[in-house]
This record gives C-alpha cells, structure tokens and sequence, in this order.
C-alpha cells in the first residue's frame, strides 16, 4: 500500500540553480518597476486633478464675488432711480396732470348749487 517516494536532493553547486535565482531576480525587479511607475502615474494624475479643481473653485469664488458686486452696484443703481423719481411728487404723491385745477372754496361737482 505505502509506495517509498524519494526526495530529490538539490546539488548547491549545481549553476542551473544560481541562473534561475537571477530570472527571479530579474522578474521581481520588473515587476516592482512596474509597480512603481504605475503607482507614479495615479500620483500625477491625482495631483493634476487636484491642482485643477482648486483653480477651478478659486475661479468659481471669484465670479460670485465679482457677480455679488455687479449686483450691488445694479440694485443701488435701481433704488437711486427710484428714490429720484419718487421724490419729484413726493409732496402730492400724485402726478401734475392728475390734479385737480379747482379752487378749495369751490365745489367739486358741477351743477350741484
């Protein structure tokens, strides 16, 4: 039932072993190689993507301010014409034309004596 298996011993000396030692060198140094350049690449390209988005919302901050100031100065601009022109009947608050041309002491409706 049990079979004797045997264990092949590995000769140190043997030069196939120090020449496969270096292959796997040589893949883990390109595969770490490969790591780190793809690892530099996201890096950049987060860095980019940072650096546009802060521009992108200095410039945005800007325009609201410059907007708010448009804004101001549009709506002071708007109350300035109207006080203006509120203040040239402001006594009667009815236009010239809309007065009456009676005298107080007279009556209001014609024909009424």
């Amino acid at each position: 039932m049990y079979q004797s298996c045997q264990v092949a011993q590995k000769d140190p000396k043997d030069p196939r072993i120090d020449s496969f030692k270096g292959f796997v060198l040589l893949e883990v140094l390109l595969a770490m190689s490969l790591i780190l350049g793809v690892w530099m690449a996201l890096v950049g390209t987060y860095q980019n993507l940072a650096l546009r988005t802060t521009q992108t919302e200095s410039k945005r901050a800007q325009l609201r301010v410059e907007f708010d100031k448009v804004e101001t100065s549009e709506r002071a601009r708007a109350n300035a014409k109207a006080n203006s022109k509120g203040l040239i009947h402001e006594s009667s608050r009815v236009s010239s034309r809309n007065r009456t041309k009676h005298a107080t002491s007279q009556s209001t409706v014609k024909n009424k004596r």
